[in-house]
């Protein structure tokens, strides 16, 4: 029976952070996607709760494993104590972000939602050289990229935005962002 647990753990925990590391790859491979901030707060607990489950069970397996892994290895100590805070940013991921992201994908239309400015003047980098942050985001997933800079610099922090592009009320991936 306990190996039977043991092996379910091993694939529930895989399938569990599986949407979330789409989610952060999507993110990386270059596309805008913005959950939209009545989701992103409606489902704020639930998110919570999401990130927790993995994190506490991987923290568990890391307490477990202080016993059989010497603590003096730096990689077995970074990755212990690492792992947990991973698993919680995936998990979270789940419900706030991959959900509607899936939702925009399969079902999405062109959608305007609104969005409060929270940094319109700072440079980014070779990946996001001019990004708008938005309040209210989780981490990630609080940046649009590749903003002209008129627009930018019309942008104050604390002011409304609309962004434009393709997706369901819940999120969209950004196209266009206006005053």
């Amino acid at each position: 029976m306990k190996r039977l647990n043991r092996k379910l753990v091993i694939i529930l925990l895989p399938v569990w952070l599986l949407p979330g590391m789409l989610a952060v790859f999507v993110r990386m491979a270059g596309f805008n996607f913005l959950p939209s901030i009545e989701w992103t707060s409606k489902t704020n607990n639930l998110s919570i709760a999401a990130g927790l489950l993995p994190a506490a069970f991987l923290s568990w397996v890391a307490w477990k494993a202080m016993d059989v892994t010497p603590v003096g290895d730096g990689k077995a100590a970074i990755a212990m104590f690492s792992a947990p805070i991973f698993a919680y940013l995936l998990g979270k991921n789940l419900f706030a972000v991959a959900l509607p992201m899936t939702l925009a994908m399969v079902a999405g239309h062109q959608v305007e939602l609104p969005f409060t400015v929270a940094q319109a003047d700072r440079w980014g980098d070779s990946k996001c050289p001019t990004p708008v942050e938005l309040e209210g985001l989780p981490f990630l997933f609080d940046t649009i990229c590749r903003v002209r800079d008129d627009v930018r610099m019309s942008l104050l922090p604390g002011k409304p935005a609309v962004v434009t592009g393709r997706g369901t009320s819940l999120g969209l991936f950004a196209e266009s962002l206006s005053r």
